[in-house]
């Protein structure tokens, strides 16, 4: 059996934890035994999840401070663990965990990318070259010291190791789902209708994701709010949680939307929560790979997306993508005759080819055992 550690962030359920939990929750138990390496105290939702799976946590205590604390304690842990494959999902800090797998002597080391930008441009001056230097070392370490570079999609493996090396031998693994949880459901459209008080003949206008910058959820409102003047029967129902719901809440009351818009936190059933939208909105400023227009797809949802997001995630008829420049009275328009869509004429043929679990373990479990 081998011992597989997997570095990652608090596993709460944002898109970077899901993807790992997803991976290791699929794979085969009798052939490797996994440790979480989580980057402090927090304790996740899913974390639950993952130690009844017969997985292990280990926390970096939260007065392990900076790079070189981090990368001392890393080394420590590994020296402990003895394991056969590190695989880190944590970006540009992977570098770290990549050169302290490589000199604990740790043959198999995969970093794994899933963001495209970081969304820097509202920093100041000095943090972003601060960003940029730390970046330029890491992508090195990350090329030097990885021996499976792996990414979500071209452009975030672009983004983390550089274009060239990614083309040399770089490996995409797409951002699985379990297509027996994501289908569309009539009585789940029901249930989630009648928990939140919206008619069947209500338009609801869905989102899901982290509540912050890069989501542009103001931007999601607007077009909500011009959405509404055209159809007055329509809500918005944003399921998640984050540090710009105050924000958000404030935008809806200015507009005298407050009533419409519905913010739901953080959800353990996502895919019912699909099946009782309409059309998802989504309005990203970057994104790698984001695997809730995968989730989207699969319940055959039609989807206004961004410009901004890549077209590597789009496998259906039901994906139109939208410039960020056109105003969000245009959006609304476009929204409104996408919604039109009958759900039942989407094929999900290339979607299963390409982002079905089995099929992505599969890969994942030739590049641990190459």
């Amino acid at each position: 059996m081998k011992k597989v550690l997997i570095v990652t962030s608090p596993l709460t359920v944002g898109g970077f934890d899901i993807i790992a939990t997803g991976l290791q929750l699929n794979m085969n138990k009798e052939k490797y035994d996994f440790t979480y390496y989580i980057k402090g105290e927090e304790v996740g939702p899913l974390e639950e999840v993952v130690l009844k799976s017969g997985a292990k946590v280990i926390h970096s205590p939260n007065g392990v401070k900076g790079y070189f604390g981090q990368y001392k304690y890393l080394k420590k842990v590994m020296t402990e663990g003895s394991y056969d494959i590190v695989h880190s999902h944590l970006m540009f800090f992977s570098g770290i965990v990549m050169k302290a797998a490589a000199e604990c002597g740790i043959k198999k080391r995969v970093p794994h990318s899933h963001m495209t930008n970081p969304c820097m441009e509202n920093r100041i001056l000095p943090v972003r070259i601060i960003a940029k230097l730390y970046s330029i070392i890491m992508k090195k370490w990350l090329n030097k010291y990885g021996t499976d570079i792996i990414a979500c999609g071209p452009e975030a493996g672009y983004y983390l190791y550089g274009k060239k090396n990614f083309e040399n031998k770089g490996i995409l693994l797409n951002n699985a789902i379990d297509f027996n949880k994501f289908t569309f459901d009539e009585k789940d459209r029901e249930s989630i209708r009648t928990e939140f008080n919206i008619d069947n003949d209500t338009l609801i206008l869905g989102h899901v994701g982290r509540l912050n910058y890069v989501k542009n959820h103001k931007f999601l409102i607007k077009v909500f709010y011009e959405t509404q003047k055209i159809n007055p029967n329509s809500k918005l129902l944003i399921v998640g949680d984050g540090e710009e719901r105050k924000s958000i809440e404030s935008q809806a009351y200015k507009l005298n939307i407050q009533d419409k818009v519905i913010i739901t936190g953080v959800r353990n059933d996502v895919s019912k929560m699909l099946s009782a939208m309409d059309i998802f909105v989504f309005p990203s400023l970057y994104e790698g790979v984001p695997v809730t227009l995968v989730e989207a797809q699969a319940t055959k949802l039609p989807c206004l997306v961004s410009d901004r997001v890549t077209k590597y995630v789009k496998q259906n008829a039901n994906i139109k993508y939208f410039s960020l420049n056109k105003a969000p009275a245009e959006w609304a328009k476009s929204v409104l005759y996408m919604a039109k869509m009958d759900r039942a004429d989407i094929s999900l043929d290339n979607l299963k080819e390409n982002y079905d679990i089995e099929k992505i373990v599969k890969q994942l479990e030739k590049i641990y055992d190459n």
